[in-house]
C-alpha cells in the first residue's frame, strides 16, 4: 500500500553532540551547559534544527521559576506523562523530581493519582491536571476556583500540560529511548 508507515524501533537516528554543526550544535551545547547531558528527544529533534531550538526554547520559557514553582511544574510533567502513558517523559520526571527531593513514596502515589502526601496545592494542582488532560472540556467554573490560581498561575499551568501532551506524543510515536 502505498503511503502506509511501519512502525519499528529507532524510528529517527539520534544526532550525537560530535556529529552536530551550525544551529544543532549550538542548541546541543546550550542542552549540555544547563542540563549536564543531552537528552535522547533533543538528539532526534536535532534533524530539524529550528523544531529543536523552538523545543528547547519553549521548554527553557515554561518550566523556569516564575508564579509556579519548576519543581510543581515538573510534578505537574510527570503527571501528564503517567495520563498519557509515555515511558520516556514518566522516566526522564521521576528522576528529575527525585533530584529535587521527592520520596519514591511520593512518586509512586502520583503514578497512580494519589495525592495525600503531597502539599493542599500540590494536590489540588494535579487534580486539575488529571481532568484537564484527559477530559479538559467537562472542565467547569467550580474547577478553576478550587485551582485558586491567579491567573498567571493558571496560564503557566496550562502551558506546561500543553507542552508535554505534545513531548509524550512525540516521545512515543517516535519510540525514543529511554536516557
Amino acid at each position: 500500500m502505498a503511503n502506509s508507515i511501519t512502525i519499528v524501533k529507532d524510528k529517527v537516528k539520534r544526532i550525537e553532540l560530535e556529529e552536530s554543526t551550525g544551529i544543532v550544535k549550538d542548541v546541543l551545547l546550550d542542552i549540555k551547559q544547563q542540563k549536564g547531558s543531552i537528552p535522547n528527544l533533543f538528539k532526534t529533534l536535532a534533524h530539524k534544527p529550528q523544531i529543536l531550538r523552538s523545543t528547547w526554547n519553549r521548554m527553557q520559557s515554561i518550566m523556569k521559576d516564575e508564579k509556579l514553582p519548576a519543581k510543581v511544574k515538573k510534578l505537574v510533567a510527570l503527571r501528564v506523562s503517567i495520563l498519557n502513558n509515555a515511558e520516556y517523559c514518566i522516566n526522564a520526571h521521576y528522576n528529575g523530581l527525585m533530584q529535587v527531593g521527592y520520596p519514591p513514596e511520593v512518586l509512586e502515589q502520583v503514578r497512580e493519582g494519589d495525592y495525600q502526601l503531597l502539599t493542599e496545592i500540590e494536590a489540588r494542582i494535579l487534580e486539575f491536571v488529571d481532568k484537564a488532560t484527559n477530559n479538559f472540556w467537562e472542565l467547569a467554573d467550580d474547577d478553576f476556583e478550587e485551582l485558586a490560581l491567579q491567573e498567571e498561575e493558571l496560564l503557566e499551568l496550562v502551558a506546561v500540560i500543553d507542552l508535554f501532551s505534545g513531548l509524550n506524543r512525540v516521545t512515543a510515536i517516535l519510540n525514543i529511548e529511554k536516557d
